[in-house]
């Protein structure tokens, strides 16, 4: 048995709202420490906003969204900052449920249901454990590099020749690799961030008018070559999505279009 194969079959897993099998080498313990460090390096680079109407809708938002994720069983040590960031247009939450928005992402998300939507895929990553997923692919990828150098070694191969060859794998594998992965990931947390917000009591046809905001703001290079899908392809995605979620949370007479 292969050290790939023996990885697949003993470090195997499935998300709980989607069915999709998963590696991960990590302990749940080790990442939640690790989120709880990260989570204290990077809101200590911002004043964190209380007492206003933003700080208030943030609290308010982030609480029904931990609490819709407690529904499937997450049982975090929830905590939630609004960081005085005008130009960050962002959001996160880190494993164990430390929740994070910049000021920047409210002048997109404009009223309470979009900042739930945001708010919602960014818990989903931390519930999918999408980032832990990220690094334990991460190893499997140093380990196959390790093991192709060491062939070269033993070829009869040019210094020239084997650079190449390492520099394509390296291409190649972060390209097929890692960066489709990312979209995945993105694509999971959108339906599980939806189911969130619709458990939340809030309002998930304002996830494709988000993303068609966000389309508006333009973006980098091809979608292959980005972690991220494109956002018009994830408002008509989440558009089509929207009902079939509404119908399977039993909310559906609940919300109109």
């Amino acid at each position: 048995m292969t050290p790939f194969l023996f990885l697949a079959l003993v470090a195997c897993d499935t998300v709980q709202e989607t069915g999709r099998r998963r590696l991960l080498l990590t302990s749940e313990s080790e990442e939640q420490s690790l989120g709880l460090q990260a989570y204290a390096e990077e809101t200590g680079k911002y004043k964190t906003i209380t007492g206003t109407k933003d700080a208030e809708m943030v609290a308010r938002v982030a609480t029904k969204i931990a609490q819709a994720a407690e529904k499937g069983g997450y049982k975090y040590k929830w905590e939630f900052k609004l960081l005085d960031a005008p130009d960050v247009p962002n959001a996160f939450c880190l494993p164990g449920g430390k929740i994070a928005v910049y000021t920047g992402i409210l002048k997109i998300t404009q009223n309470e249901d979009a900042l739930a939507v945001v708010v919602g895929h960014e818990v989903a990553h931390a519930t999918a454990r999408h980032g832990e997923e990220r690094m334990s692919h991460g190893q499997v990828q140093q380990v196959a590099g390790g093991a192709l150098e060491a062939g070269l070694s033993l070829a009869k191969m040019g210094a020239a020749a084997k650079t190449g060859v390492l520099s394509a794998f390296a291409l190649g594998s972060n390209v097929l690799g890692i960066l489709p992965f990312s979209r995945e990931h993105e694509s999971e947390a959108d339906e599980i961030g939806l189911r969130f917000a619709v458990r939340a009591g809030y309002d998930p046809y304002e996830a494709p008018k988000l993303w068609e905001r966000m389309a508006k703001l333009g973006g980098g290079g091809p979608t292959w070559l980005s972690t991220h899908p494109d956002s018009g392809d994830r408002a008509q995605r989440l558009r089509e999505l929207t009902p079939r979620v509404l119908k399977e949370e039993g909310r559906e007479r609940d919300i109109r279009k």
